[in-house]
């Protein structure tokens, strides 16, 4: 359309994702296609509770709103993506197990519909990083996949058919709570031997933290100089890469459990991709032969093992957050 001779140029419009994880808060803004124009990351801060959290993405998203990048742009909708169980429909945070005490049926969409004056909508985060990978990411063409996440906790997300899987409840892909070892540790859930217990971040810091308590041989003491307290998920991964037998070994241990995990999904999904996200998902060339190798030795019926496909996840961090902004999208693109 012209005017006096000048292009009128169309309005540009925006979606925010907002990832709120256990640890930090990460947000991003996008068009339609993916192009991020802003992003954030702070800490959570959660033992501070529900209130001052939803503060703090209320911040972001003002912050967003009044930044040069976005300024002639128009907001259309916000995805809210949480670390737990969630009712989607009613917008409400269930149960977060990793966000300490006080987030059981939070109303969040509510609240941040009303404080940022746009439409919200919730998500689960891994479902949410799923859909980023599926749409923007490693999973661009795949109709058949699932997405897992490795840090504080482990999550997932199914795809099936090119759509992602909810079930029922809206509650399906909850993968690290599937029981591996039934009389194993206690997990925050409040179940024993779930993936999660076993192979997450704190899972795997708390095994290495064990052996060197114990007296083991092993340079992990020397890297965190004495301070058990500065074994991180890194330190065990920097041990391994220089030959520290133990760390090694805590590796091995960690991806056999996940192999198991992916071995019980494989035989009842049958997908062709399997995608490893999150922190853990760095130490991929420390993690994925030894998976394999478990994989074959469990699966004997049904899927082809050397026609898998299993990939790190391409949109790393944001990937949560990009989601969180997709599912804004398909929400509205309903209305």
């Amino acid at each position: 359309m012209e005017s006096s001779g000048e292009t009128v140029q169309l309005k540009q419009y925006y979606y925010i994702g907002v990832d709120l994880g256990g640890t930090n808060i990460k947000a991003v803004a996008i068009n339609k296609h993916g192009k991020i124009f802003c992003e954030k990351n702070i800490p959570t801060e959660s033992e501070y509770g529900p209130p001052a959290v939803i503060r703090k993405i209320i911040s972001i998203i003002d912050n967003f709103k009044t930044s040069k990048k976005l300024s002639k742009m128009k907001l259309v909708g916000i995805g809210i993506a949480v670390a737990g169980v969630v009712d989607m429909d009613q917008g409400v945070c269930k149960f977060l197990p990793n966000l300490l005490t006080g987030w059981k049926d939070i109303p969040i969409i509510t609240q941040i519909e009303k404080q940022s004056n746009s439409k919200a909508f919730l998500i689960n985060d891994v479902r949410a990083t799923t859909l980023g990978e599926k749409t923007f990411g490693a999973g661009q063409g795949v109709e058949n996949l699932i997405c897992i996440t490795l840090g504080t906790g482990i999550g997932g997300g199914v795809v099936i058919n090119g759509q992602i899987y909810f079930g029922s409840e809206g509650v399906a892909g909850e993968i690290g709570h599937q029981i591996i070892e039934p009389y194993g540790p206690r997990c925050t859930c409040g179940s024993r031997g779930c993936l999660e217990a076993l192979a997450s971040g704190p899972a795997l810091c708390s095994q290495a933290i064990k052996l060197v308590k114990q007296g083991s041989d092993t340079i992990i003491r020397d890297l965190v100089d004495n301070d058990l307290n500065k074994i991180d998920p890194l330190v065990v991964e920097n041990a391994a890469r220089q030959g520290d037998m133990l760390a090694l070994e805590i590796w091995e241990r960690e991806a056999y459990y996940l192999g198991l995990a992916i071995a019980n999904l494989l035989v009842v999904l049958n997908p062709e991709m399997i995608i490893i996200g999150g922190g853990i998902s760095k130490a991929a060339d420390l993690l994925f032969e030894p998976i394999k190798k478990t994989i074959r030795q469990r699966v004997f019926v049904g899927p082809d093992i050397d026609k898998l496909k299993l990939v790190r996840s391409k949109l790393g961090d944001e990937a949560g957050a990009i989601g969180a902004a997709i599912w804004a999208m398909l929400n509205l693109s309903k209305k």
